[in-house]
């Protein structure tokens, strides 16, 4: 009687079949840095005193703080190399490429503030200096991973926190809870202030904006309010499309901004200047999913319409 003998092709075949599904899995797709090629700047909320005649309940916060890097900015501690805000507490950040762990160095601890290794179901601790003074000592704040997702095959991670610590990431700006690839978290990279944790606004990588949380928040806020335009000042369509979109602005008067194009995260994939009443954007090489395009003037005036990528 003979024995069955396996060909050593059906081996190698099905290893190299298997190679191609992890080289194309989502979670497998090329890690994305945190920060930019050359500088990358956070803007980041701060909710002002509420006895302040500064505070308004209904937005994300009246004030927003700036923090720029630059690579060309750099300090060894430790046997770390960091990457140095020129401010006035000197905030160093570095990440961890093989975790995906994004650090801040205020020049007395370091904090962990970001981790893209986390799975279903693990805590995250965020340890912060108490806010009457590091002479109180240290407390910790915990997060519990309630689900992951991808996205173009970039790791978002969802977490879920005491609302105590975070007051401001809720409400009808949608500003939940995150740790997003080659973003970071949304409470920026400033930890220190955990009655207020920054949310974060916006982040420009090499001077172009990457990403909004909320096209309504903008990148920068004031007392000052301005009115946004009716919604029938623009139309876009076709509606869903699958290579171009119309804008058809609805006035008389110039028409001079700037558009942005954003996915269901924030990040922006797509930004132009417009300067008529009729513009037409390609769209072919955006992946199929919705799409959030907002269009802002030398005012600060802003509107914003859905559309669908087929």
């Amino acid at each position: 009687m003979k024995k069955n003998k396996t060909r050593p092709w059906v081996f190698r075949a099905l290893i190299a079949f298997a190679a191609v599904l992890i080289a194309f899995s989502p979670a497998r797709a090329q890690y994305e840095s945190f920060f930019g090629g050359e500088s990358w700047e956070y803007a980041m909320a701060f909710v002002p005193n509420m006895y302040s005649t500064e505070y308004d309940p209904n937005l994300l916060g009246c004030i927003t703080e700036s923090y720029r890097f630059d690579a060309a900015d750099t300090v060894s501690l430790n046997g770390y190399t960091y990457y140095y805000w020129q401010g006035p507490n000197l905030y160093k950040l570095r990440e961890d490429t093989t975790k995906g762990q994004l650090y801040v160095h205020d020049g007395i601890a370091e904090v962990l503030l970001c981790d893209m290794s986390l799975d279903v179901g693990d805590t995250f601790t965020l340890s912060v200096p108490h806010p009457s003074g590091l002479q109180y000592g240290w407390f910790d704040i915990s997060m519990t991973v309630d689900s992951v997702t991808y996205l173009n095959g970039k790791k978002i991670i969802n977490l879920t926190c005491d609302p105590y610590w975070v007051p401001h990431f809720y409400g009808s700006y949608n500003f939940s809870l995150r740790f997003m690839e080659g973003i970071g978290p949304m409470y920026g990279m400033n930890p220190y202030y955990p009655f207020a944790l920054r949310g974060l606004m916006c982040l420009h990588k090499d001077d172009t904006l990457y990403y909004m949380t909320h096209p309504d928040v903008g990148c920068w806020q004031n007392v000052v309010s301005v009115p946004d335009y009716p919604d029938v000042f623009l139309t876009v369509y076709p509606n869903p499309s699958d290579q171009q979109v119309v804008l058809s602005f609805s006035t008389e008067e110039e028409i001079r901004g700037s558009v942005f194009v954003r996915d269901i995260i924030g990040r922006v994939c797509f930004q132009t200047t417009v300067t008529s009443p009729t513009e037409v954007l390609n769209i072919g090489n955006l992946p199929p999913g919705v799409y959030m395009l907002t269009f802002m003037d030398h005012q600060n005036r802003k509107i914003t319409k859905k559309f669908v990528k087929q």
